[in-house]
């Protein structure tokens, strides 16, 4: 159990390191970051095949990572081209640069969260092995990020800052919790951006 939680804490603190192509959407041209993405995608893409191929390299890579990858990512594909392409897309798609940058973050952060919370204290089960604590933690990790990020923006008001921010958490923690198809990495970025673009012509 105790190696489990290590391994989560590593897989969680990896997934922090998101916050390196946060940095760069932010200060970097767009169109510099997508094709920065598409780069960074196809090399990882071609990594995962030479993984698939090559029993040698697989063991190489996976000793690397260290207790990163999941147990069911040893001989298939990991979800970091899921990350990077649901990464890629949301900024493709969306052009407010707060929503995609709380997107990046709900992620990074939320996810974090719900992980290492719903393992370690996770007594209320949901199903797919997501509990309630964890939603709990996803939603205000996600809450003080979305507070802090619209109401230090000028494009809110103090009223519209603060809705976007609980609705935003709601939603992030609501599609955490689901089982997606695919990864849940590659659609938290691309359904939060859409949801928050969507209901800002609301408030």
């Amino acid at each position: 159990m105790l190696g489990f939680a290590k391994d989560e804490i590593k897989r969680k603190t990896f997934h922090i390191l998101s916050l390196i192509y946060v940095i760069a959407f932010w200060f970097l041209p767009r169109n510099i970051v997508l094709i920065g993405f598409l780069i960074a995608i196809a090399i990882v893409l071609v990594g995962e095949f030479i993984r698939a191929k090559n029993e040698k390299f697989n063991i190489f890579i996976l000793k690397i990572l260290g207790g990163v990858h999941r147990e069911s990512e040893t001989h298939k594909i990991s979800g970091l081209p899921w990350t990077l392409s649901g990464a890629f897309l949301t900024i493709l798609f969306f052009e407010n640069k707060i929503f995609v940058l709380v997107s990046f973050l709900y992620l990074a952060f939320g996810d974090a969260c719900a992980a290492l919370f719903g393992r370690t204290y996770g007594k209320h089960k949901i199903y797919a092995g997501k509990s309630l604590e964890g939603t709990v933690a996803c939603f205000c990790s996600c809450l003080i990020i979305g507070l802090i990020v619209f109401l230090s923006s000028n494009q809110f008001t103090i009223e519209k800052g603060c809705w976007l921010a609980i609705v935003g958490a709601l939603i992030a923690a609501f599609i955490e919790t689901i089982p997606w198809p695919l990864n849940d990495n590659f659609w938290m970025q691309i359904i939060n951006a859409g949801i928050l673009t969507y209901i800002s012509r609301f408030f």
